[in-house]
């Protein structure tokens, strides 16, 4: 059994300024002259054929390679799963951004809990519920995955 969600996990764009300025909606990306950079068999492959069907999906081993393709200016974007597209867009943010509030695709997270511990649950979902109504949850997420201020906490290498 699972709690109320505390997170939303997905899938987003990162967008060349250089290729796509201005584009802010999917039809946009939906055009037979559009190159849209994914990883070869991963789940960011079927949504963007799902969301951007004119498109050219070209397919790289690995999203260090597909995000590549954009800052090289070669693809108009490159999907994968969040937080990438946003971390990438802060550090090469002369070169891309995120068109779309919303993600392509998403996902809830929340926290296992056992059959039977309904107490335990109840006492996860109180908590969710007042770190959502507080904003803590927000911040916290806004922390994480939309900036990159935490990376000096890092050890270096890891």
């Amino acid at each position: 059994m699972f709690t109320s969600a505390y997170s939303h996990s997905g899938v987003q764009v990162a967008a060349s300024k250089e290729l796509a300025s201005g584009f802010s909606e999917f039809s946009d990306f939906n055009s037979r002259r559009i190159k849209i950079a994914a990883r070869r068999g991963a789940h960011t492959v079927q949504v963007a054929r799902d969301t951007f069907p004119k498109a050219k999906i070209l397919q790289f081993d690995d999203d260090a390679q597909a995000f590549q393709e954009v800052l090289n200016g070669n693809a108009h974007a490159v999907i994968a799963s969040s937080p990438k597209p946003e971390h990438e867009a802060v550090k090469h943010s002369d070169k891309l951004f995120i068109p779309f509030d919303e993600r392509l695709a998403k996902g809830n997270e929340a926290f296992a809990v056992r059959l039977g511990e309904e107490d335990k649950k109840a006492f996860f979902d109180k908590w969710i519920q007042a770190r959502t109504e507080d904003g803590w949850l927000k911040e916290r997420y806004e922390y994480w995955f939309s900036t990159l201020d935490w990376q000096d906490q890092i050890a270096s290498g890891q």
